[in-house]
């Protein structure tokens, strides 16, 4: 974006211009994610798309920035008021599991996209932020190796994802396996 402050407009353009890549991200995946496609489908010129995005890789960051931001809303909103402790982690986990089947093709893209090189570290950041969300729980439970119990949660409920994602619903055996883990239920 322009270090101006964009204008109410460009920020119509910008998210028009996201919401066009999970569009042909659904349709055609990672490596069918052209920038004349995104354009095309949100109805704007080409350079349009360089205003607001310097690459197409910075783009693909977008949409997974943009979808970590909706996570960390649905976590928030499904944990609040839960205190530190295994529901807490449970709540969060159901939540980025739900949202992950509702917003298939960002998830499906960061699975794509964790390979390369030039996304992989804006990527891998929001997911140690997730993956420190639970820090605090797990101290709460009286882990003493809390941030690795909370990174092998993360990569738990990643792999979960990905299954219900190959599946196109929901697995709720691999939900309560998850939870009873945690040592919920």
């Amino acid at each position: 974006m322009p270090s101006q402050a964009p204008t109410s407009a460009g920020l119509r353009t910008h998210e028009a211009l996201l919401d066009a890549g999970i569009e042909v991200a659904e349709e055609h995946g990672l490596t069918g994610l052209s920038v004349n496609r995104v354009v095309a489908r949100a109805g704007v010129a080409k350079g349009t798309f360089y205003v607001h995005f310097a690459t197409r890789e910075a783009f693909i960051d977008a949409l997974h920035e943009r979808f970590h931001g909706r996570v960390l809303e649905a976590v928030e909103a499904a944990t609040a008021g839960v205190p530190a402790g295994a529901e807490r982690i449970c709540r969060g986990a159901e939540a980025y599991l739900d949202l992950c089947l509702a917003d298939r093709a960002v998830k499906a893209l960061a699975l794509e996209a964790r390979s390369d090189p030039s996304l992989s570290a804006s990527m891998s950041k929001r997911h140690e932020r997730f993956a420190a969300s639970a820090i605090p729980s797990f101290r709460a439970m009286g882990w003493p190796d809390a941030p690795a119990a909370a990174q092998l949660v993360a990569a738990m409920t990643a792999e979960i994802a990905i299954r219900e994602l190959e599946a196109g619903r929901r697995l709720p055996a691999a939900r309560r396996s998850f939870r009873r883990f945690i040592g919920v239920e």
